[in-house]
């Protein structure tokens, strides 16, 4: 039985991570990564591959990524991992020992149990062959129902607008983007849908797909309305795919792979990283879901440390994400409001708003943000940012590193920025400052 120094299960972005950082360290040891998918998608990328203006193959995650990168590539499954004798076996017989292993098996669409939910044309939103299939059933088809009202759905939404279609999108909470954008913020991208003909329907559950030689004709929701659809795209979320570490007696919980500071497992020698994985909030310490790719990347770039005995514990999730609706982009990390409440954390907020660059020049428009303040520590602990033009990660990215530095209101307030007619505010005004400002006014010292 041939013997790995490491065997990585999952070629998505944790596991890509993990043979990158080990090729760059000069790793001596032999490196097998196993998945079960012939050729990756890029899955954040798939709402805006929908439409033919590129081919598929601008959408896929090449297998040079793995096999550039010193790494053994095997396509197939990982049917037995025995922890006892450091031992896997796959769907295709093979069986190899290994001194590490890293569990980056990703996740699993939630597919909620409704009835018709089976039909061909009902779709998620993972994989290479579902984007294959929303690619196929655009053009020849008029009506869509997007189920789930989060990034993914609402990203489909424009996309499949875009592209000429009626688009009706479900959402069961009372508006979309709850997990992520502040209130203030979400009315402004509903509107937005809804201009563009988007039609929304929050606070509404679906209750059954209803059929036609195999296929979902009409969507049925909870309040009995009835609506026509060529195809559905189900993007209700992710569930951590935990199946593999389950079976193997590996400790899970709801949130994933249950994890120590440094990533490892309750198997001690495996580690885990990405979706499949519990995270714990960089703010809390809590358990917490956090299904992006940075943090898939993030993990796995401590678990390889940790293999090349640099022990490298993982500091928690911040979420930092972003998402366009038309021309408005929205993006937040840490808390919202709303959530450092839910754990039990005295919040106060402040809002901030400047032009996006100098009143006189054209093209002017309104960037609004809003900062979340722990009120015992006044330490940042979450912020969001709404504006018009595709600088919003910029800003978010500023907001996570100042929670990861432990910034205070007091420390935002007196920051140093710079300032130019065609690309900033004006020297006396800075967004980021005024909401620290206006947080500083709830709460003086």
């Amino acid at each position: 039985m041939e013997k790995k120094d490491v065997i990585i299960i999952g070629g998505g972005p944790a596991g890509r991570s993990v043979v990158h950082m080990l090729h760059k360290a000069g790793f001596p040891g032999s490196v097998t990564l196993i998945k079960n998918e012939e050729i990756n998608v890029n899955r954040c990328a798939i709402p805006y591959g929908i439409s033919h203006e590129k081919p598929t193959t601008a959408f896929q995650i090449p297998n040079a990524l793995i096999s550039d990168f010193g790494a053994e590539l095997l396509i197939d499954e990982v049917s037995i991992l025995d922890t006892t004798a450091r031992r896997v076996k796959t769907a295709a017989g093979l069986e190899m020992r290994y001194q590490h292993l890293v569990l980056a098996t990703g996740a699993q669409p939630l597919i909620p149990k409704i009835p018709g939910g089976e039909a061909g044309n009902v779709v998620p939103v993972r994989a290479l062959a579902d984007l294959e299939r929303l690619r196929d059933l655009t053009p020849c088809s008029k009506k869509v129902v997007i189920v789930g009202g989060g990034y993914i759905g609402v990203e489909a939404a424009v996309g499949l607008r875009r592209a000429g279609l009626e688009v009706a999108l479900v959402e069961m909470q009372p508006h979309i983007l709850m997990a992520t954008a502040e209130p203030e913020f979400i009315a402004p991208l509903e509107n937005a849908l809804k201009e563009q003909g988007v039609k929304l329907l929050t606070g509404r559950r679906v209750e059954s797909f209803e059929l036609t030689e195999g296929c979902a004709s009409a969507v049925r929701l909870d309040d009995g309305q009835a609506l026509k659809a060529n195809f559905v795209v189900m993007a209700a979320g992710v569930l951590p795919d935990t199946r593999l570490a389950e079976a193997s007696g590996i400790r899970c919980s709801r949130y994933g792979i249950v994890t120590d500071d440094y990533l490892r497992t309750s198997a001690g020698n495996i580690y885990t990283a990405g979706d499949c994985a519990e995270k714990k909030s960089f703010i809390t310490g809590n358990p917490a879901p956090g299904e992006f790719g940075t943090n898939a990347v993030f993990m796995g770039k401590v678990v390889a440390r940790n293999i090349l005995e640099k022990p490298t514990r993982f500091p928690g999730i911040i979420n930092s994400n972003v998402s366009t609706v038309f021309d408005w982009a929205i993006g937040s990390a840490g808390l919202t409001e709303a959530a450092a409440s839910a754990q039990g954390i005295k919040a106060v907020s402040g809002i901030g708003e400047t032009l996006d660059r100098y009143p006189m020049m054209a093209g002017a428009s309104p960037v609004r943000v809003k900062l979340v303040f722990n009120r015992e520590t006044r330490k940042i602990i979450g912020g969001s940012v709404l504006r018009r033009d595709r600088c919003a990660a910029a800003n978010v990215d500023f907001i996570s590193l100042a929670i990861q530095k432990g910034a205070t209101m007091e420390d935002i307030s007196q920051y140093q920025y710079s300032t130019h007619p065609e690309l900033a505010a004006k020297p006396s005004d800075n967004f980021f400052v005024f909401a620290s400002l206006d947080a500083e006014k709830k709460d003086p010292l």
